[in-house]
């Protein structure tokens, strides 16, 4: 095999895809953790560069080395027309006169017309200029030389006259070429069609398990990562989100972050609560994308006590316009009534929300095992959520709950 068919930076860009499927390998052996597939990818974005980098400054300056066919051309050439001259040689007068040139010693003036034509071939093959003699030379331009006695020649009108000196174009001497066989460079040709079609097959490849992965983590507490506004059912598809939830003891993040999270899901809440410093931080304006793009508002329900009722509230998280706070112990229980009946209701005629709506529960007041179970059959068919931020002890919804 011929090592020079590609660069140093065609070989590094073929080391370069092949750690990909080593790195995919070692993020599903730690457990999904870190940034593995993003360093993937990079590393298939720089491959890909310089493989382009190699097919373009390397293997596009082959070409194929012609000197040794040409070379024989030459000797052919050579060994036909002594061929000739041999075969006429015995044929002429051995007579040369001191004018004649080298290969003026046959008589031509005997030949006929084909015999000429043959010898004449030769001639115009072959790469020697024809000398004249010294002597021809000079009578031809002794013939060529005239005298001009015209009026522009004798006032000096047609000699050239001397213009500004100007630096001379310095133009970029072009890249020499790569000289190989015929068979070396259409294997060139192959492999470098062959490395760029791989290093994209690899590139899809790693935006694909990228993707998977980061739906894959999306539901997951621990591992998800930069939320983005996607729709549910792609995130739920494949990884289902558990109607109940209680909150960690040692949370990732406080719970107005965790507020926050959801609006950067695309998703939106209602807060209810009995701390009035939370209840007046939360309400502000979030954004779904980054830099506060695409925000949304936080409301706070007592503040509009008189037109706020818990239907319109609930039909308003049901298209997510507007995320909604809570500050009041007695109206909580009667919203999570209510807002059960509504759930039922959408849930027989197989309604559901774009964007799931969680119930963010930070109270005191308990919630019995019967309302978590109710609320998770009609949460797991409507797309809402019920998040327990205090309980007892780190208890789950029993898996065991029948379908109302």
């Amino acid at each position: 095999m011929n090592w020079d068919l590609f660069s140093m930076t065609g070989y590094a860009s073929i080391a370069i895809w092949l750690c990909m499927p080593l790195l995919w390998s070692l993020h599903w052996l730690t457990g999904r953790r870190g940034w593995l597939l993003h360093v993937a990818l990079v590393v298939g974005v720089a491959s890909f560069v310089l493989a382009k980098l190699n097919s373009t400054t390397y293997v596009a300056r082959i070409q194929v080395d012609r000197s040794e066919q040409i070379q024989q051309q030459l000797d052919r050439q050579e060994i036909a027309q002594r061929a000739a001259t041999e075969a006429r040689e015995s044929e002429v007068a051995q007579i040369r006169f001191a004018e004649d040139a080298a290969n003026d010693f046959l008589d031509s003036a005997g030949m006929d017309e084909a015999d000429l034509k043959y010898l004449q071939s030769f001639q115009d093959e072959s790469t020697e200029e024809t000398v004249d003699p010294q002597w021809k030379t000079e009578k031809k331009q002794r013939s060529q030389e005239t005298v001009d006695d015209s009026l522009e020649s004798q006032i000096g009108a047609k000699e050239s006259q001397q213009g500004v000196e100007t630096a001379p174009v310095v133009e970029n001497e072009p890249v020499p070429p790569i000289l190989m066989s015929g068979s070396d460079k259409l294997a060139a040709d192959r492999f470098d069609a062959a490395n760029l079609m791989m290093i994209r097959v690899m590139l899809c490849l790693a935006t694909v398990v990228l993707l998977v992965d980061y739906l894959r983590r999306a539901n997951d507490y621990q591992l998800a990562y930069f939320p983005m506004p996607l729709p549910s059912r792609w995130v739920d598809s494949f990884a289902p989100l558990d109607p109940v939830i209680v909150r960690s003891k040692s949370p990732r993040r406080s719970l107005l972050d965790e507020l926050r999270v959801f609006v950067r899901r695309g998703d939106s809440f209602v807060y209810i609560t009995e701390d009035v410093t939370a209840a007046a931080e939360a309400v502000k304006t979030l954004g779904r994308l980054p830099f506060g793009r695409w925000p949304i508002e936080v409301l706070n329900v007592d503040d509009f006590s008189r037109d706020m009722d818990d239907d319109f509230v609930f039909d308003t998280l049901w298209f997510g316009r507007n995320a909604f706070v809570v500050n009041s112990s007695d109206r909580a229980e009667l919203m999570l009534a209510r807002f059960m009946e509504l759930m039922a209701d959408r849930r027989s005629t197989r309604a559901r929300v774009k964007q799931t709506v969680h119930v963010v529960w930070d109270v005191t007041l308990p919630i019995t095992e019967e309302t978590r179970c109710r609320f998770a059959n009609l949460g797991r068919a409507t797309g809402y959520r019920l998040l327990i931020c205090r309980e007892s002890s780190e208890e789950t919804l029993a898996q065991d709950c029948n379908p109302a």
